[in-house]
């Protein structure tokens, strides 16, 4: 941290630290040493009974199960979730004395990212000890000096781990996510999750870009363009709540999902293949941006979209006045055409293209029901 303060304290290129990595323990539940077992088989520590006691409300549903407040040893107080709440403990008291040092040196956002667990994993087949949800109310006890937490998401049930990382108020950043899925879930994640950063692994194994024929090619490449047409609006539309998102995959157990944004329903299904029309993509995903009362900017793939009102807030029938496809430079948009007839199943549907990643400005109307 001194080094980064001395090198890069004016262009700031280097903007927070991971300071560990899937930090854990393999092969068995916890570290059986000599003095790990003393230990384990000592007290709880004063103060971390002091911060769960105060904190019960925020305790994961791994840890409510079995918690017992009045105990005093690990087993009394953990049961069987002791071994790992024992590792996350020491791990965590390790990991946030070197974070309160390095920022002693110079004062950068710190996190650490953890390996989940699948199901039915037990601790040792994932790292035990790791910050999970399950242990994440250790980890805040023994470290004060992290700021936030982050998953490193390979599983299928994407934005269920995100949903469980942004429990009391934990800012999202994904320092880790499945490659080929990864094109897909940036939109869930920066729409819907409101990440501040999305990064799929590997993206060095990625064939090489050296000409826009091949850059056109490449789904990652593709979404991230869209999302960086929004990078100058994303950020506060996320902090006023006008952004959504969503994802499907053919493996979704639901084939349609809706989400409200500013008194409107958008609901998507995957979109067929055309011109089979037969085949249903294997994925699909989408942004929803609110510019104003009755105007959006929608990006993704794969997905048709339908708009109706939402009768929880206003009453009415809703229709597409106008779809148009286009790009955001400098602020401004670009209309390069306006879609109509069978683009939009005659202004009934907003379509996003299989097999290719588009932004698009749609304004809708709502009219009395009668």
């Amino acid at each position: 941290m001194r080094h980064l303060k001395e090198f890069d304290v004016r262009q700031q290129t280097v903007l927070m630290v991971q300071v560990e990595n899937e930090v854990g323990i393999l092969a068995c539940g916890r570290d059986h040493s000599a003095e790990a077992d003393r230990l384990f088989n000592g007290p709880v520590p004063e103060s971390l009974l002091l911060y769960l006691r105060g904190h019960q409300e925020w305790l994961p549903p791994e840890i409510r199960r079995t918690w017992n407040p009045a105990g005093r040893t690990w087993k009394n107080v953990f049961a069987d979730n002791a071994p790992e709440a024992f590792m996350a403990w020491n791990y965590g008291r390790y990991i946030g004395q070197v974070a309160a040092a390095g920022k002693n040196e110079y004062p950068l956002s710190m996190f650490v990212n953890a390996q989940l667990p699948a199901p039915l994993e037990r601790a040792g087949e994932y790292p035990s000890g790791g910050p999970h949800p399950a242990n994440l109310e250790i980890y805040r006890a023994a470290a004060p000096a992290l700021d936030f937490y982050s998953p490193d998401i390979y599983w299928p049930n994407f934005a269920d781990w995100l949903r469980r990382f942004s429990d009391h108020d934990n800012p999202l950043f994904v320092p880790e996510a499945r490659l080929d899925v990864g094109p897909f879930n940036a939109f869930y994640a920066y729409g819907e999750a409101r990440v501040f950063g999305f990064s799929p692994f590997a993206v060095d194994s990625l064939p090489d870009t050296t000409s826009d024929s091949d850059d056109a090619k490449n789904p990652l490449a593709q979404s991230y363009s869209v999302l960086q047409q929004l990078e100058d609006i994303l950020p506060q539309a996320q902090r006023e709540a006008r952004t959504r998102g969503l994802v499907l995959h053919t493996s979704n157990p639901r084939p349609s999902q809706t989400v409200s944004l500013g008194g409107y329903l958008f609901t998507a299904t995957l979109a067929r293949s055309w011109p089979a029309e037969s085949l249903l993509q294997d994925d699909g995903a989408m942004i929803v941006l609110q510019m104003s009362p009755d105007e959006f900017l929608i990006g993704g793939s794969a997905l048709s979209i339908t708009a109706s009102v939402d009768p929880d807030i206003k009453e009415g029938i809703a229709g597409i006045a106008s779809v148009e496809e286009g790009t955001r430079s400098q602020g401004k948009w670009l209309t390069l055409r306006r879609l109509n007839g069978d683009q939009t199943n005659q202004g009934r549907t907003i379509s996003l293209p299989d097999h290719d990643f588009k932004l698009l400005r749609v304004r809708l109307y709502t009219i009395p029901s009668r």
